[in-house]
């Protein structure tokens, strides 16, 4: 073993043999030897696996696999030992008079089972083979002086050539692509050889693209599942003349797809064909429950935009907008400050400045829900619930939740309030009753086919009002750093960008992915159309999917799916969202 100031040297591996526990082969070696231990380790490792993967190989030295610096060399050595398949020592005149080696032998020899096969001598030196010990005399050794000595080293240990490796394939060719939008997706295959073993279930595919400034995005290494690995989330940040999709695996050959261009993104749609809704507005806009009616935000200023596309109603926000809800005809925002406003969608507005509790100095509103009936519930922070209508008097205190509240729905009966302490009290009557503790951070929180929704972070929980009965999972992707609650779906998103639509029994309808730090801001379609808002400003239209159309400015879609509303951050277009990209209509939608 060549470890620094000693006079013997072994095997090869780095503190944890890449992807799993074992190394396959240790190779034990005096440090005289070392040329012939190093041609040995590049030998078997241009092998492969009986599962198809490279081999692990510990040869103490080597830049990728040796005793990590810093390490106990011997306790290193007591623990690689015993997690190795086999072990090859290099019999040597030199071998027999280094302590270390004989160590090593010995234990190699105490791990070796009855019908043998761990330990495998190799004998380098003729001369060496009046040295060896009695105990380890009786097991065979390969002489390198055997004309395919190699060969029978690779068999010993469980490897074969890789001329037999599985064979990646792309199955379907890759046309084209365009910025910002989702690849259909996107299947590989191994091609397996004959006599050799079957493609790995539990192996995993990697993929890239040439040249790298492309910026391949989406989750690039998938697992195989039914000799098939499917990447169905990959889109190019950046446009292309010539791109080739590269895949991997580990003891496979490599694939490459034929070139394709990555084009820039789609022209918008027209502005000036006859008959077509165009508001002179700038700003995010945001439809009504009727799918017709429009709030255009600008800055601090909220406008109602009615079903005939008229101005109507004026209110000023004091803050930035902090949260957005929708009753049956209604629709509120609240801001940072603690002004909550009201609109419908003929233009009537009312804002109201919640006031702090007494001594605080904060109004931050944590949730905002609409009962049946449209009246508004908004939960501070501060624990206060107020109650406001749009043709009310000032706000009614209706409760003091003492944890804060974080999320909060409303019906008939009463109210369920998600504290900052991440428990859920539901309370009638303004006296508090039944409570589940569900987790810290709490998302959203709404009412689906009889069910209440509550998104956490790290789970999703589901309660049966009726029964009390509450259900929690954990979420299907990351931690979730956004959601988008509605009467028949949720969207989350977790902080990589990575998606999904579910529905009232937690069934997944849809997964996506997007540019990390995207939030949910419209669904339709169960879940088929949705629009995502990325940090940068722009927003992303998503069919079945995968992304179909990027814009700049600010987008959104009717709760019916039958328009989207597209600035250019002059004026708002109002079209089908089939208009914007993507091909034919999703299920459900006009053609």
């Amino acid at each position: 073993m060549t470890t620094a100031g000693q006079d013997t040297a072994t095997a090869s591996g780095g503190a944890v043999p890449p992807g799993g526990g074992q190394w396959d082969v240790f190779i034990s070696y005096a440090r005289e030897d070392y040329i012939q231990a190093k041609d040995l380790h590049d030998a078997l490792s241009g092998c492969v696996t009986a599962h198809g993967s490279a081999p692990r190989i510990y040869l103490d030295v080597s830049r990728t696999s040796g005793t990590p610096l810093g390490v106990d060399w011997q306790t290193f050595l007591e623990e690689a030992l015993p997690r190795s398949r086999h072990v090859v020592a290099l019999y040597s005149a030199t071998y027999f008079d280094k302590p270390v080696c004989q160590w090593e032998l010995h234990e190699a020899y105490k791990l070796n089972p009855p019908e043998g096969g761990r330990l495998i001598p190799l004998l380098i030196d003729p001369g060496a083979a009046a040295k060896v010990p009695y105990i380890v005399n009786r097991i065979n050794w390969i002489p390198t002086t055997r004309p395919h000595w190699i060969e029978e080293v690779r068999r010993a240990v469980g490897l074969r050539t890789a001329g037999t490796r599985t064979t990646l394939r792309f199955d379907t060719a890759v046309a084209g692509a365009v910025v910002g939008h989702t690849l259909a997706p996107v299947s590989v295959t191994g091609s397996v050889p004959e006599g050799a073993p079957q493609w790995p279930a539990d192996g995993t595919v990697t993929i890239g693209a040439e040249p790298a400034d492309a910026e391949l995005t989406g989750t690039l290494t998938v697992p195989v599942v039914r000799n098939r690995a499917v990447f169905a989330d990959l889109a190019f940040r950046n446009a292309a003349a010539e791109v080739r999709l590269v895949t991997t695996a580990p003891g496979c050959e490599p694939a490459t797809t034929g070139p394709f261009a990555v084009g820039a993104p789609e022209e918008p749609p027209s502005w000036n064909e006859p008959d077509r809704p165009v508001l002179a507005a700038r700003g995010r806009p945001v439809f009504f429950p009727d799918g017709r009616a429009l709030a255009v935000l600008d800055g601090r200023t909220l406008t109602v935009h009615t079903a005939e596309h008229e101005a109507a109603g004026v209110v000023e926000l004091r803050d930035r907008p902090r949260l957005w809800a929708r009753g049956r005809r209604l629709l509120a925002v609240a801001d940072w400050s603690g002004r909550v406003v009201l609109a419908a969608p003929d233009g009537r507005v009312r804002a109201v400045d919640l006031p702090a509790r007494t001594g605080a100095r904060l109004t931050v509103p944590g949730a905002l829900a609409f009962d049946a009936d449209d009246t508004l519930y908004a939960g501070l922070w501060g624990g206060a619930v107020w109650r406001l209508t749009l043709d009310g008097a000032g706000p009614e205190r209706v409760l003091e939740h003492r944890a804060g509240v974080q999320v909060l729905t409303a019906d008939g009966e009463g109210l369920l309030v998600g504290g900052l302490d991440g428990r859920l009290t539901r309370y009638t009557a303004g006296r508090a009753g039944a409570e589940h503790t569900l987790e810290p951070m709490l998302l959203a929180m709404a009412r689906t086919r009889g069910f209440v929704l509550a998104v956490g972070e790290q789970r999703i929980h589901r309660l049966d009002p009726a029964g009390g009965r509450l259900l929690q999972v954990a979420q299907p992707i990351g931690a979730v750093t956004a959601a988008l609650p509605g009467e028949e779906l949720t969207a989350i998103v977790d902080a990589a960008g990575h998606g999904v639509c579910f529905d009232a029994e937690l069934a997944v309808r849809v997964g996506f992915h997007s540019v990390p730090g995207a939030r949910p801001v419209a669904a339709a379609r169960g879940g088929r159309l949705l629009v995502l808002a990325h940090p940068d400003g722009s927003h992303a239209l998503v069919r079945d999917g995968r992304t179909t159309y990027v814009s700049r400015h600010p987008m959104t879609l009717s709760g019916d799916g039958e328009r989207a509303a597209v600035s250019d951050g002059e004026r708002i277009l109002i079209v089908p969202p089939g208009e914007l990209g993507g091909g034919g209509p999703v299920q459900g939608e006009r053609a």
